[in-house]
């Protein structure tokens, strides 16, 4: 099948993405005035679509939450092939791109979040990678598609395997292959790795995270509109390691750290839980003018971790585990967050084809029911309106907000 398919040069792949832009239906203003942070972060992101498709750049196709530290340790740029699919459906033309995905026999009840980036590659309107990183997590659908991406493109596929439990041994597990994959990646780009670069993406990695982290710590006692949603943004986008990152990250932090000022916000506090659409999403902006939105994967305690500088593969590891979709440790974390933020209730977004949030579902429930809170698990779909369409859920949606306010 992969040799069916016509791969062209970055040049090439460029324009084929503007033409998709050019062709664009969908795009919905954002309600209000977004923040000094979503600007910092778009021109970082601005800078990271021009340097992708030239051809001299090294390109590295990630899956979610991959150590990125590692590849800002070559210059390389990551390419997180989901989130960036995410972040484009707000301006592509997505129709044509699931069109692309039918027209290869792809179901339509595979996840839309996986069917984005296929549909993106066959329209070869991503750029071209070096080399592939992949985890397996969150999910193997996604496994799958970047294992494809490998054969696609012709590029060597490493991988890193994080298991289940998080102990010594697995610890341990982990960091050998983190060293491995460092070892991959010099042959793959051809250079001996400088120690000092990658003590550098460590230390650049852990300069956002503070400011990261702090911005959480203010979301604890002050409910901030807008402040969760860049850091969601932020998250789903994994450029830590970036020295540009820091001034986002920081960004955020001051403007937070401003907003506690202004008067206290009394809006219900509802926990997003599931897969995110972009931010101009009728739904996300439905519920915005009700309730403050706190979005679930930005608290994780994963992200709470900093990387040791003189020795990062150990505390690399540990974070790659955590952020592996473990139920039981998923659930304690959720009580955390639960009591940490003063959550109110749940949205729990069940999106069409997620295996992980379907078998997430009834955990998430039976701790609202424990806890006496309000919650509504959805079927949706996100991205792909042929699966969805908003006056479809919105009977739904207003039924629970008359609940929790």
């Amino acid at each position: 099948m992969q040799s069916e398919l016509k791969v062209s040069g970055r040049v090439a792949q460029y324009q084929n993405l503007l033409q998709l832009i050019g062709e664009s239906t969908t795009g919905t203003a954002r309600d209000g005035l977004p923040l000094k942070a979503s600007h910092a972060r778009s021109i970082v992101n601005c800078h990271r679509l021009a340097e992708a498709y030239k051809e001299q750049s090294r390109v590295a196709f990630i899956t979610e939450q991959f150590p990125t530290e590692l590849t800002f340790a070559f210059e390389a740029l990551p390419w997180n092939i989901e989130s960036m699919s995410t972040m484009l459906a707000q301006s592509l033309d997505v129709d044509r791109i699931f069109q692309l995905t039918q027209e290869r026999s792809v179901s339509r009840d595979l996840c839309s979040f996986l069917r984005g980036p296929y549909g993106m590659m066959l329209a070869d309107c991503y750029p071209r990678p070096d080399v592939v990183l992949t985890n397996d997590q969150p999910c193997e659908g996604l496994a799958k598609v970047i294992y494809w991406s490998g054969q696609r493109y012709n590029v060597p596929v490493i991988p890193l395997h994080t298991p289940n439990t998080c102990d010594e041994g697995s610890v341990q597990y982990v960091a050998k292959q983190l060293q491995r994959v460092m070892s991959d990646l010099e042959r793959v780009f051809g250079v001996q790795l400088n120690p000092d670069s990658l003590r550098a993406s460590v230390h650049w990695s852990n300069e956002a995270r503070l400011y990261y982290n702090k911005t959480i710590n203010i979301l604890r006692q002050h409910k901030l509109p807008g402040v969760s949603r860049e850091l969601q943004e932020i998250f789903g986008m994994n450029y830590f390691g970036a020295r540009q990152n820091v001034q986002v990250c920081k960004a955020l932090y001051e403007e937070a750290v401003e907003l506690t000022n202004a008067e206290p916000v009394k809006a219900t506090r509802v926990l997003w839980i599931g897969q995110v659409p972009e931010e101009s999403h009728e739904v996300l902006r439905h519920m915005g003018k009700n309730v403050e939105i706190l979005y679930w994967a930005p608290l994780w305690h994963a992200n709470s971790i900093v990387l040791d500088e003189d020795n990062p593969f150990r505390s690399m590891a540990e974070r790659a585990i955590q952020y592996h979709w473990n139920a039981e440790r998923m659930g304690a974390d959720l009580e955390r967050i639960c009591d940490d933020f003063a959550v109110d209730a749940f949205f729990i977004a069940s999106v069409w084809g997620c295996r992980n949030m379907m078998g997430l579902s009834p955990m998430i429930r039976d701790i609202a029911i424990r806890r006496k809170l309000k919650y509504l698990i959805i079927n949706i779909d996100l991205v792909d309106r042929n699966n969805y369409a908003f006056n479809h859920v919105k009977n739904r949606v207003d039924a629970f907000l008359e609940l929790v306010q």
